[in-house]
């Protein structure tokens, strides 16, 4: 994971000049419109609030007009050579691709708009070796573009006693917190579970550009992000004692009727057989709870349109949870598919099998529009805590 190695040099102020620096330039695309949140009053006629970020990397509005749809973006950093081998085989190469898509993967966490890399338009080299012409490098943009953003969202027209009423849809600016990801982004390198965030967001992100198309491989993808962090960060925990007895309640049963042990013999025999559970599904669920913001997201949301009737209530938000990774686990395993509520949220209208289902009372998997809001609720608020509590360990080996 170069981008690590990148932040931290950059954090240490240790560019390795010795392995041939190139600054690079690529363009990204984000659905929806970022703006510096320091910016006061109007920043779409500002060229100052264009400048997102420019430390540990370069991040600029291009877009002309600012509020175009969608919004393009100018990524800048340097790049240098990196060695990869054993003792057989080296691969000598510039990391940049990785770099930017996995900093355009960070961006969707960090910023809830889905935000792609579309292609690479510069390459700028210093050694005095390379002809001056070439040293500002061609590269291909027209044909090598891969631009992927979600697609406008029409208006809506609401009909009450008061009228007609215009709606839009679409996703309200999004202000750009530059002193807390640049934060986030220089802290990173030093988290020893820093690996599992960037496999975390690299799920997540792709889990936000399939969200419109497939929602069911968007939702396992979300799972998966929350899944992939969970493990790492709650890598040695387990359920206490009682908790793991709950878990093996039948186990205990058993062994009590039908082969006369004692409760004390039952309980020590289930507790043996919890050795070697990776407790895969509590530590779901718990890393969701713990660092969820309930207050947060009541209310309605500004990115998908998810009625609050099919909002899990507070109380239920445990349950829903559970639901979620059971429901999961049946389509990956059983090839079972998700129910017509899981996709309401991409869409402006809903599901009319959603409502039947509601109306039936039948068991439903929560909105994949409310289950995002808890994921990223959830992932922000963690890496917000890292921030505060000053965690600052080497990061384990990708």
């Amino acid at each position: 994971m170069h981008i690590l190695d990148f932040l931290d040099s950059t954090a240490r102020n240790t560019c390795q000049v010795n392995n041939d620096p190139v600054r690079v330039e690529y363009r990204l695309v984000c659905t929806g419109e970022l703006f510096p949140a320091n910016v006061l009053g109007d920043w779409t006629g500002s060229d100052v609030a264009r400048i997102l970020l420019q430390e540990p990397i370069e991040l600029l509005v291009a877009s002309r007009p600012y509020d175009s749809y969608p919004q393009e973006l100018v990524l800048r950093f340097t790049a240098s050579l990196v060695n990869e081998g054993d003792n057989e085989v080296f691969h000598i190469y510039r990391p940049d691709q990785e770099i930017a898509s996995d900093f355009a993967a960070l961006l969707p966490l960090l910023c809830r708009r889905l935000t792609t890399v579309a292609m690479k338009t510069r390459e700028q080299y210093y050694s005095p070796e390379i002809t001056p012409i070439l040293a500002d490098f061609p590269t291909a943009a027209a044909t090598a573009a891969r631009v992927r953003y979600w697609a406008a969202r029409p208006v809506g027209f609401v009909y009450s006693l008061r009228g007609v009423q215009i709606r839009s849809y679409h996703p309200p600016p999004q202000a750009f917190d530059s002193t807390e990801i640049r934060a986030v982004l220089f802290a990173l390198p030093r988290w020893r579970f820093a690996p599992a965030v960037l496999r975390a967001a690299r799920l997540y992100a792709l889990a936000m550009e399939l969200i419109e198309s497939q929602v069911e491989m968007s939702y396992q993808l979300f799972v998966s992000a929350v899944e992939t962090l969970a493990s790492a960060v709650l890598k040695d925990w387990s359920p206490d004692d009682q908790g793991k007895l709950v878990s093996k309640d039948h186990l205990v049963s058993y062994a009590m009727k039908k082969e006369g042990l004692s409760k004390e013999q039952a309980e020590r025999l289930a507790l043996e057989a919890c050795k070697g559970n990776p407790w895969s599904a509590r530590k779901f669920k718990k890393f969701l709870l713990d660092n969820l913001n309930r207050e947060s997201i009541k209310g309605e949301d500004d990115l998908f349109v998810v009625p609050q009737k099919f909002c899990p209530k507070d109380d239920r938000i445990e349950e829903a949870i559970s639901e979620v990774y059971k429901t999961r686990s049946g389509m990956t395993h059983g090839g079972r598919s998700y129910p017509a509520s899981a996709a309401i949220g991409p869409l402006t209208s809903v599901p009319v099998k959603a409502f039947d289902a509601i109306s039936n009372m039948c068991p439903s998997v929560p909105p994949i529009g409310w289950f995002e809001r808890v994921v990223n609720n959830s992932v922000c608020n963690f890496l917000r805590r890292q921030l505060a509590s000053g965690v600052a360990e080497e990061p384990s080996a990708p």
